[in-house]
């Protein structure tokens, strides 16, 4: 994250995030058997949103530009990364793959009505561009890996031997994430804007960040706990960053880039703590 913030001139390479995140998710659905969704996921998709209507309502009195950036950080669905980073530390990577499935595609559905009510505007919002960015990053890893681990198991075994260098793509799908946000946080500077507004929508990624951690914590109780805290938490951020320039400004997509920062330094830390960083290199937990 350091080498990112500090090579921003890396995010022209943002491009290659998708195709990382997809080989990511392969490697991790190699391993796991379908999973139907329970009664966490409701808590999940409900909090997704109350979470972000909440924040919406609390910032709308004092600032438009504050509420229009938690909204957008509360309504982001779950990052396609999430399922990644859950087997890394031990969690039911299918638990999150339905977590993915269900935030991506409500989002699909119901941002592009949502979001023009909610922000008084009459702007079109395209469906399509949601759901074509979950059936390609998410469904298509799945899939491919799902045929190959019924249809050839000496080949999936053969290849989890070296699940291992999904941490590596992590890293690297991180370097660029980061480079990206630093990128884009020096051009606001330089554009001269309100410093004391930027600083305050900071404030609200970092709170924001350790609320969606907590409740999914709580939410997913003794069963799912890390899973729904992972699900809730870790968020596609690279999507509202994309909705705010295109639909509303700048300073509202500084909400969703300053919690990139956010829930990557707390998977970090997580990581950190859950085992030594050497031996996350050298031997990563079963996602089974």
């Amino acid at each position: 994250m350091a080498l990112g913030l500090t090579v921003p001139s890396a995010h022209s390479f943002q491009y290659l995030i998708p195709y990382a995140i997809m080989a990511m998710l392969w490697l991790a659905f190699l391993d796991i058997r379908p999973m139907g969704l329970r009664r966490q996921h409701a808590y999940l998709l409900a909090a997704n949103w109350g979470v972000g209507l909440l924040a919406w309502a609390v910032l709308l009195p004092f600032n438009r530009q504050l509420a229009f950036a938690g909204l957008l950080i509360g309504l982001t669905p779950t990052a396609t990364a999430s399922a990644v980073v859950t087997g890394m530390l031990g969690g039911r990577v299918e638990f999150v793959a339905g977590s993915i499935l269900l935030t991506n595609v409500t989002a699909g559905l119901l941002l592009p009505v949502a979001l023009p009510f909610l922000m008084g505007s009459h702007f079109p919002m395209q469906t399509a561009p949601f759901l074509k960015q979950t059936v390609c990053i998410v469904l298509g890893p799945l899939a491919v890996a799902q045929c190959l681990r019924v249809g050839a198991p000496a080949w999936t075994k053969s290849i989890l031997r070296f699940r291992n260098f999904s941490f590596y793509l992590w890293l690297a799908v991180l370097f660029l994430v980061t480079a990206n946000a630093g990128h884009f946080m020096r051009t606001q500077w330089h554009a001269g804007g309100n410093m004391l507004q930027i600083a305050q929508i900071a404030l609200i990624a970092v709170v924001l960040c350790a609320v969606n951690f907590g409740l999914g914590w709580k939410l997913g109780g003794a069963a799912f706990g890390r899973e729904t805290s992972q699900s809730l938490g870790q968020k596609n951020t690279i999507l509202t960053i994309w909705i705010a320039l295109t639909y509303v400004n700048p300073i509202v997509a500084l909400g969703p880039t300053f919690y990139v920062l956010c829930h990557n330094t707390y998977n970090a830390w997580q990581l950190a703590r859950y085992q030594p960083l050497g031996a996350a290199q050298n031997s990563l937990p079963s996602t089974s």
